[in-house]
């Protein structure tokens, strides 16, 4: 795991720790929500040299499950326009190899980043 991604998950493990009834930043605008949008802010696809690690930081950062990726990455909540669980799974993993573009897309739905942040990743 990389030191930015290290990071991340310590600061997410201490948030949690003090605050144990924090929601999704989804679902709050406080000072969670500040936090979140600074640590996202400080997070840069050229900081990682793997997608995969990439992903997962922004989803720690914007404390979101891979559940809450999923649904935000369907539209107009259709399951079948988004990514699922076990997709997601693979792919924080690093084991699901290089996704199609349609799967790009849907990544980046759902962890709520631009296309463009994926493209180093994949040339």
């Amino acid at each position: 795991m990389s030191e930015t991604t290290q990071s991340v998950v310590t600061q997410t493990a201490t948030h949690y720790a003090q605050n144990p009834s924090s929601n999704a930043v989804s679902k709050s605008e406080g000072p969670l929500a500040e936090i979140s949008r600074k640590w996202l802010a400080d997070i840069s696809p050229s900081d990682f040299n793997e997608c995969h690690e990439y992903l997962a930081a922004v989803r720690l950062a914007r404390h979101m499950s891979k559940i809450d990726v999923c649904r935000a990455s369907q539209s107009d909540e259709d399951p079948a326009s988004g990514v699922s669980l076990p997709t997601v799974s693979k792919i924080e993993s690093g084991v699901y190899g290089e996704p199609g573009f349609r799967t790009m897309i849907r990544l980046a739905r759902g962890y709520g980043i631009p296309l463009s942040s994926l493209e180093r990743f994949f040339k």
